[in-house]
């Protein structure tokens, strides 16, 4: 079918294939209207009779398959489960650097045009095209260049091209250009003979002295930027060479384990590899609690598999923020294990999935699309951190990475496990039905206790004269720690200094300009922010409504956490961990490593929460636990007693440690059993609120959002949609409503919510009465997101 990720086009195509010799997953060119498209082939060839001529298919590409049949029938079920087109589920199956791409093409005029010719183009643009840049050139390396982008955005830049090529000065013209089919040179690391000075320079050549040859990606997610490597090699003190990458299929490591297992690991691990010699799909919920040592049963049961000719894929919620979580892995099974990570450039990550189709490696640690991953008999697929929002893709197509794992082993015929200290209430209810088996480990692995926690009720210290946002609780319990050298990890699940500006003359809070939400403050920068679209505006100074100086900032984030530490404890080293200070390739392991090394106080947002492990934390604070229990989303109990649990859960892992939670809450259960680790008696507690309510497990949810410029279209595309679900009697349909943010990046946003307990009637319902007039529709789209 033709390459086209639309949800206006949804039907195969058939071509006639002359003499190729074409295959499953094969990419192929073919004729679309008047113009040529890449293709991928979704059924071997046969004999059919047609009323008219069939069009041929041009060439079969230079490119590898794109998918295989695991992956063309979890493409299908995508489609069908998540009501998309084919062509959308095949997106999130094959990997972007695997198709080929067609480039527009620049070829320049000899002689450059007079400079009043184009008054409309910008000179600097002229000068950048005939001066600097080869004769021949693609659109695409236009755009990325420096200067082009200085010259105006995306728009502004088509347009001055597209008036030179009118004008002649400029000829534009498609190539089709196949993969990355040569051999493949990348970028080592050798140790050198000349001096460098400065720390980080010091400790890079450290580490390529103790991994020489070590890839310069490598280098990159272990935290060494660019700059830094480039200095060091500029110096002399290190050598960049390029070589060919060459994967064998090696033994695993014979090192030995640095642990045995526990009774509770070993009755674990044994139930697994029972189930995996049955050669039957089998689901197991791994409840763990954090530090129990969930990780080490994986590598366990992955070596039993790995033993037998068998393959395992694991899931973790984002491998950049698990960099501890992926070293396990490489060290156990050495290079027979790909770890898809974001330091990976494009062609990296194409050679590992290439690695994979061939055979060359037995493991895969990866995020969600590593469920894709084209190995043969995978036996064992492990979802860890099971309970985390991000498997799910909130982009079409917006499938779960856990239902397409569960549908994988169901096809391969092996056991899917899910990990977790918190699992989420619909996997604790189907464990609890018997629908899957459930394990439990109660102790940790070190056999140190889990942290006492100490509740703060931040109304009573308010009520005191604290108007701080640390309570003297916190505030002593960090003094001693620092006193005794001791790390401390403080969790606050927002970035940025303050929630919003308020003036306390007119109550004016200065808003996107392009959605529905308050700019957040971010006061080391000296900006306010939108985190959805980006916008940016400077930080007042006064109200730009009544010009009154009277303004203040409301809630708090990472920022303003940092720096009252740094206010407190001048001597502390203080390190910030968020989004905007991990906004490059290696920031996540380069902070670990600071705070591993140097580092007193951590201060983060939910990636200081997951997978780290570090002996020397004796106290984890929560700032601000009630952040997400006043939302929209019915699971932000949930979630709020998972980043309770899992932040008090990095403290005391190899001595004895301690947690603080400050909340103006205390009563909440969320709250309430995440501070007496009690997960059993929170979800019994969440499931019967669910079930008065009719929520996820007792009832299936599917969204329905109508989204576009205009205000009115939209709602009243949206009564329409809403008032033909009704008719059609297949659940309880609520709204529409504005979504919680009703208009994002100038697009208003409306919603349906579907609760069902038949799925399948919605589903038909949806691509029978909804979906024929949303494809005809030009001024709305809509948004269909199942199980949310």
């Amino acid at each position: 079918m033709p390459l086209i990720r639309s949800s206006r086009f949804d039907a195969p195509l058939t071509y006639a294939c002359g003499d190729l010799d074409l295959h499953l997953g094969d990419v192929v060119r073919v004729p679309l209207g008047e113009r040529e498209v890449f293709a991928f082939v979704t059924s071997d060839p046969y004999d059919a009779a047609s009323e008219r001529p069939l069009r041929s298919v041009i060439e079969r590409t230079a490119a590898p398959p794109a998918f295989n049949a695991t992956g063309l029938a979890l493409a299908r079920f995508i489609a069908a489960y998540y009501i998309c087109t084919l062509g959308e589920a095949l997106s999130a199956v094959v990997l972007n650097a695997a198709v080929p791409r067609v480039l527009d093409r620049l070829t320049r005029a000899p002689n450059p045009p007079h400079g009043t010719r184009y008054p409309s183009v910008p000179r600097r643009l002229l000068r950048l095209i005939w001066e600097e840049l080869p004769s021949e050139f693609s659109l695409s390396a236009l755009l990325r260049h420096p200067e082009a982008r200085r010259s105006g955005d995306r728009g502004a830049l088509l347009r001055a091209v597209g008036t030179l090529v009118r004008g002649g000065d400029l000829l534009r013209e498609r190539v089709f250009a196949d993969p990355r089919t040569r051999e493949h040179r990348i970028k080592t690391l050798y140790p050198a003979l000349a001096p460098i000075r400065g720390p980080k320079a010091r400790a890079l050549v450290d580490f390529v002295r103790a991994h020489p040859g070590v890839p310069r990606a490598d280098a990159l997610l272990a935290g060494f930027s660019n700059a830094v490597i480039a200095r060091t090699v500029a110096a002399g003190a290190l050598s960049e060479r390029h070589t060919t990458r060459q994967r064998k299929r090696l033994a695993a490591p014979d090192a030995p384990e640095r642990f045995t297992l526990t009774p509770e690991q070993a009755s674990a691990l044994l139930d697994i590899t029972r189930r995996l010699r049955t050669g039957a799909f089998s689901q197991v919920l791994l409840h763990g609690i954090t530090g129990s040592g969930k990780t080490f049963v994986y590598i366990q049961a992955i070596r039993e598999v790995v033993r037998s000719a068998g393959r395992a894929i694991v899931l973790v919620p984002e491998i950049s923020l698990t960099p501890q979580t992926a070293r396990r892995f490489e060290e156990a099974f050495g290079q027979r294990v790909a770890v898809l990570h974001s330091a990976l450039s494009e062609r990296d990550r194409y050679d590992a999935w290439q690695a994979c189709a061939q055979g060359d490696v037995d493991v895969v640690v990866g995020a969600r699309s590593a469920v894709f991953a084209p190995l043969e008999d995978v036996r064992l697929l492990i979802v860890d951190e099971a309970h985390e929002t991000s498997y799910k893709q909130e982009s079409v197509p917006r499938y779960d990475a856990l239902t397409v794992a569960r549908k994988r082993m169901q096809l391969e015929g092996g056991v899917l496990v899910l990990g977790s200290a918190t699992p989420s209430v619909e996997s604790y209810f189907a464990a609890r039905s018997g629908k899957i088996a459930y394990l439990c480990l109660h102790s940790r692995a070190t056999l140190q206790p889990l942290p006492a926690v100490r509740v703060v009720d931040m109304a009573a210290e308010f009520e005191s004269g604290n108007r701080h946002i640390f309570s003297s609780a916190l505030t002593q319990a960090l003094a001693e720690r620092l006193e005794r050298n001791e790390k401390c990890v403080l969790f606050v699940n927002r970035r940025g200094s303050a929630r919003f500006v308020l003036c306390r003359a007119c109550g004016y809070v200065p808003q996107c300009r392009r959605c529905s939400v308050a700019l957040t403050v971010h006061r080391s920068e000296g900006l306010m922010r939108c985190h959805y679209c980006d916008a940016q505006e400077p930080l007042l100074t006064e109200c730009s409504v009544c010009r009154s100086p009277s303004t203040r900032e409301f809630g708090i984030g990472t920022q303003r956490v940092a720096a009252e530490v740094e206010r407190l404890f001048a001597n502390a080293c203080t390190i910030r961990m968020d989004s905007d200070t991990t906004t490059r390739v290696g920031d996540h392991a380069r902070l670990l490593q600071e705070f591993e090394r140097r580092g007193d106080v951590l201060v983060g947002t939910q990636m200081v929460a997951k997978g780290l492990d570090f002996p020397e934390v004796t106290l984890a604070g929560v700032v601000a636990a009630d952040l997400g229990l006043h939302g929209t989303d019915f699971r932000g109990a949930e979630q709020t007693f998972g980043l309770i649990t899992q932040v008090c859960g990095r403290s005391g892992r190899a001595r004895p440690g301690e947690a603080i939670v400050q909340t103006y809450r205390p009563d909440h259960p969320a709250v309430r059993f995440a501070c007496a680790h009690d997960y059993v008696g929170f979800a019994e507690a969440e499931l019967a609120e669910r079930g008065q309510a009719a929520w996820p497990p007792f009832a299936r949810l599917i969204y329905l959002g109508v989204i576009g410029r205009a205000q009115d279209a939209v709602m009243a595309r949206a009564e329409q949609y809403a008032a033909e679900l009704r008719s059609a009697r297949i659940g309880e349909i609520l709204g529409p409503a504005p979504y919680p943010i009703a208009r994002l990046n100038n697009e208003w946003r409306y919603r349906i919510a579907i609760k069902t307990k038949t799925p399948a009637a919605v589903r038909t319902a949806l691509r029978e009465l909804i979906l024929p007039a949303a494809r005809r529709e030009r001024a709305t789209r809509l948004a269909i997101d199942v199980d949310p």
